[in-house]
């Protein structure tokens, strides 16, 4: 067993951690140094961009909203409108026959009666496009408005339901009526965009507007369901 074996012991060769990590490479430090606040700023501006686009784009979205439910709010006011003239002008034609007769009392009222009921129809149908108009979720100034309207156009349709039955309801005060026109008006003019396009504003002004002196009535446009 005589010969001795000797066992050389081979060098290690030891790697540069730092050589291994590319954040302690300079030319990366340098790299970085140099151009990460470009990289910080233009994320900066993109964000700030992507923000001022979304409010832009959330303001053309209220204003093409609202516009839908001003243009058929002006239509429900135009058939309340008719019916009002309507009415004025039936009443009109028997001024010159006071007192009336039974006869023209008696044709009077139906006269007014076919009135209402051709008056709601289109009223009604008026409100079925009100309450079509849509609208994002997170516009609730929008949908307030929109239901105080329809709660008007509603009122309107109970009062010609019952005028349809008595032609006397025309000369009758209708609180109701007025009561919700006012309502509808804080609320229209409250959705207004801040920035209005379509003329949104003058629009929804001219829809409230006081009626001319010369008329009787206590609430601006179809406020006053008084007509005859």
């Amino acid at each position: 067993m005589g010969d001795n074996v000797r066992v050389t012991q081979v060098p290690m060769e030891y790697l540069d951690a730092g050589a291994m990590n590319p954040d302690n490479d300079p030319d990366t430090r340098s790299w970085l140094r140099r151009w990460l606040p470009a990289l910080l700023g233009a994320l900066a501006f993109v964000l700030f961009v992507g923000f001022i686009g979304a409010i832009a784009a959330d303001s053309i979205a209220r204003n093409i909203e609202m516009n839908n439910l001003v243009t058929a709010i002006e239509k429900s006011e135009a058939a309340m409108t008719e019916v009002q003239d309507n009415v004025q002008g039936i009443a009109a034609a028997y001024g010159d026959r006071l007192p009336l007769s039974p006869e023209d009392q008696d044709s009077l009222s139906v006269a007014l009666m076919a009135a209402a009921a051709q008056g709601r129809e289109q009223i009604a149908a008026a409100g079925e496009q009100v309450g079509a108009v849509r609208w994002a979720i997170w516009h609730k100034d929008i949908q307030r408005a929109q239901q105080a309207y329809l709660a008007h156009n509603q009122a309107w349709q109970d009062y010609l339901a019952r005028a349809s039955e008595d032609g006397a309801e025309f000369a009758r005060p209708q609180d109701q009526v007025n009561g919700t026109f006012q309502d509808a008006e804080m609320a229209v003019k409250r959705a207004v965009p801040v920035i209005p396009l379509f003329q949104l504003r003058e629009r929804v002004d001219a829809i409230f507007a006081p009626p001319p002196s010369d008329q009787s009535g206590s609430t601006g446009g179809t406020g006053s369901g008084q007509t005859a």
